[in-house]
């Protein structure tokens, strides 16, 4: 064979490998954030974990809301975990690809307190539903939250 075809061929894999590790770090970094993510911040409503975790002008679409700001996520998040001071977010399965990282969830929380109006039932709620994550520069740019609405239990 020839020599030169070889070096080139070698420095190609090398160069590819390189790629493909560089990318393999990406994706594990950006699934360890989502794992921080729903452990410290959505479960624990760690706010020094938001900002951490969490771009300042993160970008929440939560239907029917949309927030802008990581003040003002850490405000909404408080409310609700005030509301539903056991909740507790569960991955189930989770896919990243690129800058995205796309996480089907699921949510059991009894309804402890005030929330949209709503006084507190004392029934435990479950939710299930997929979060749609973009990363940047290892933190959350934007977070987009879809609901499955037949999923919600109340017992």
């Amino acid at each position: 064979m020839n020599t030169k075809f070889l070096f080139q061929a070698g420095l190609s894999a090398m160069l590819l490998c390189g790629c493909a590790s560089r990318q393999h770090f990406v994706l594990e970094r950006n699934k360890e954030i989502i794992h921080r993510y729903f452990e410290e911040w959505a479960n624990h409503g760690d706010t020094k974990a938001a900002d951490e975790l969490n771009a300042n002008n993160v970008t929440l679409r939560n239907p029917p809301a949309v927030v802008h700001s990581l003040e003002d996520y850490k405000k909404g998040m408080a409310t609700f975990h005030t509301a539903f001071p056991d909740l507790h977010f569960t991955i189930e399965e989770e896919i990243a690809e690129g800058d995205k990282v796309l996480v089907r969830w699921s949510l059991r929380a009894t309804h402890r307190g005030d929330y949209q109006g709503r006084p507190p039932t004392g029934k435990t709620v479950s939710v299930t539903g997929m979060s749609l994550f973009r990363l940047a520069e290892g933190k959350i740019q934007e977070i987009t939250v879809s609901l499955s609405l037949a999923s919600r239990n109340r017992t």
